[in-house]
């Protein structure tokens, strides 16, 4: 059972604003999703603050983990998350890009 708790709370919300500090990177309304399972995670992700928390959930998980805009993961796309539209992939050897 992978505990996606341990690292984020799942559905967190960052900025009722949806407003991203000055300086950070965030994507509101993120989806977390893995190949080998799809959407495993949801909710506001500062890219800047979580890095190293990301960084762990891929190592725990062993494989990349993908970061999604809701409508890549949500709705029409829960079953079938497209991944090619990917704002960030976090590796298991803690390598982050960011693709916005």
């Amino acid at each position: 059972m992978l505990d996606t708790e341990k690292h984020l709370r799942m559905g967190r919300m960052i900025s009722g604003t949806k407003t991203s500090p000055k300086g950070h990177v965030c994507v509101f309304n993120a989806n977390i999703c893995i190949k080998s399972r799809g959407k495993i995670w949801h909710g506001d992700l500062d890219l800047t603050d979580d890095a190293a928390r990301l960084k762990a959930f891929a190592a725990d998980v062993g494989e990349d983990i993908f970061v999604l805009r809701e409508r890549d993961a949500r709705f029409t796309t829960e079953a079938n998350p497209k991944y090619e539209n990917a704002v960030a992939i976090v590796r298991p050897n803690g390598a982050l890009t960011i693709l916005i």
